[in-house]
């Protein structure tokens, strides 16, 4: 039986890096894998995929697991980049670096890489990152990324997000919490995900304006729906504030699983999305959805899929949301649909895992 090791910003309740953690672990299990996953909640995390798990500032328990393990993946999402954090750049650094340091085959899986703007942490992820046995990165400008940092070409691979991966969910269990929420089952639905970015709140109020008039233009009822619940709920609270009709606004307070997010997503007629994986929720269940930028994952991603940007948090506007968000309604079957190209780049990521491990000791 292989052992590995998962690294990545797991047990947190952001539904975006569970649900990678989800794709992960399914994947890997179609063989006979033995994980144990580095999580900020090991108890939680542990029992919910019934899989060993460890502390990530447990030293101690990363260092036994490692030196048992066959394998380290670095798993999934935006993991190294300095924008939102240099310390955690560090920390994964310093964990990809101890796994190398123990002689382990070591993989970035599926990885959104930058931007990192510090010059020296430039340096140290290209020094880290060259010794690594292989890297799948889930775009094309992270492939771009990693070059001009220095790393070969031969050690990196574009797949596409580990939860594309995801067999789409039931709409049953994702209406059931809808009506625990008295949201209609005979209007036109349209959920929101955004999330705090700037302390000028003038993108929110962007967002209120357009939702005020997509309820109004198509008979809607809103949906605000935080995905890391602790940190968007000021958010979406905010927007619905700052919506003149908030009897056409449902605020989601519950914290839910991967399957339940996903349920509840295939409810919606729309989904307009500032996560990135609010969208790719949307997409797995083939919902269109309109893309609020303010990262360049949620573009790479939406460039991937050919789908529809409703501006930047820098200067949105709620009628280009109004006229994006029209748009793919009026054209969803063609912007609800999964390219199954893409899908199956995303499954490479566990193949790539498979014929890493089924190769020597490494050099």
């Amino acid at each position: 039986m292989s052992k590995i090791v998962i690294s990545g910003y797991y047990g947190f309740a952001n539904a975006g890096d569970e649900a990678m953690l989800t794709a992960i672990i399914r994947s890997l299990r179609r063989q006979n894998i033995d994980l144990t996953i580095i999580s900020g909640r090991p108890e939680v995390t542990g029992a919910h995929y019934h899989a060993a798990s460890t502390h990530r500032f447990n030293l101690y328990g990363i260092v036994s697991a490692l030196q048992k393990s066959d394998l380290l993946l670095s798993g999934g999402g935006s993991l190294l980049q300095d924008v939102t954090s240099k310390r955690s750049l560090i920390y994964y650094l310093s964990v990809i670096g101890l796994g190398l340091l123990l002689q382990k085959k070591v993989m970035l899986f599926a990885q959104g890489i930058g931007p990192i703007r510090s010059k020296l942490l430039r340096k140290l992820t290209q020094f880290v990152c060259s010794r690594v046995d292989l890297i799948t990165v889930r775009d094309n400008d992270s492939f771009y990324e990693l070059k001009r940092l220095g790393i070969s070409e031969e050690k990196v691979r574009v797949t596409a997000d580990a939860v594309l991966t995801l067999e789409k969910e039931s709409l049953t269990r994702g209406r059931q919490l809808l009506d625990e929420y008295t949201v209609p089952g005979d209007k036109l639905l349209i959920g929101i995900s955004v999330r705090k970015w700037q302390e000028d709140d003038a993108y929110l109020l962007e967002l209120a304006k357009a939702a005020d008039a997509l309820a109004a233009k198509h008979n809607a009822h809103i949906v605000l729906l935080p995905l890391q619940h602790s940190v968007d709920m000021e958010a979406c609270r905010r927007v619905q504030e700052l919506m003149t009709v908030k009897e056409d606004c449902t605020l989601v307070k519950t914290d839910f699983d991967t399957e339940q997010f996903l349920s509840l997503a295939g409810n919606f007629d729309l989904l307009i999305g500032m996560r990135l994986h609010a969208l790719v929720f949307a997409a797995v269940m083939e919902v269109p959805f309109v893309a609020i930028s303010y990262d360049p994952k949620v573009d790479g991603f939406v460039k991937e899929i050919s789908g529809i940007t409703g501006g930047h948090v820098d200067n949105l506007q709620a009628e280009e949301i109004v006229a994006a968000a029209a748009a793919a309604l009026d054209n969803k079957q063609a912007c609800a649909k999964m390219p199954e190209a893409l899908r199956a780049k995303a499954r490479l990521n566990s193949e790539l895992v498979f014929a890493l491990l089924g190769k020597g000791e490494r050099r």
